[in-house]
Parts: structure tokens; C-alpha cells; sequence
């Protein structure tokens, strides 16, 4: 499972949410969503996980890739 970065950052952007904001939605560090965001790290189980308690709403096959 791969998540779709582009629709993220939108729905990120789209909510007003600064990067440290959506790390504590996510319930990761600051850190990992910079890391991923810059492509210098690929998303692991925590940032996959955090990634569906920052959007419960939205479906999981717009977030990822399956």
C-alpha cells in the first residue's frame, strides 16, 4: 500500500493544516511527514496508519495506492 502524496498534500493544504498540525493528526513527528513529503523516506506502517486517523472520512482508495 502506497499512499497517494499529491492527494494528501491536497487534502493537507485544503484543510489550512501546517505540516506540524498534520503530523499530530496523524500522530507521527514532524520529522516523518518531512522526511516523506521530501521523498527521503518511504511511508512505513506508522505514517500509513497515522495517514488514516488525519482523514477517517476520506476513502482509502483515494489515499492509497492498492
Amino acid at each position: 500500500m502506497r499512499p497517494n502524496k499529491e492527494y494528501i498534500l491536497e487534502l493537507v493544504n485544503k484543510n489550512n493544516w501546517s505540516q506540524n498540525k498534520f503530523a499530530k493528526k496523524a500522530g507521527v513527528s514532524n520529522a516523518t511527514i518531512s522526511r516523506w513529503t521530501n521523498g527521503k523516506r518511504g511511508a512505513g506502517s506508522e505514517l500509513i496508519a497515522g495517514i488514516i486517523r488525519a482523514f477517517p472520512n476520506e476513502s482509502i482508495n483515494k489515499l492509497f495506492f492498492l
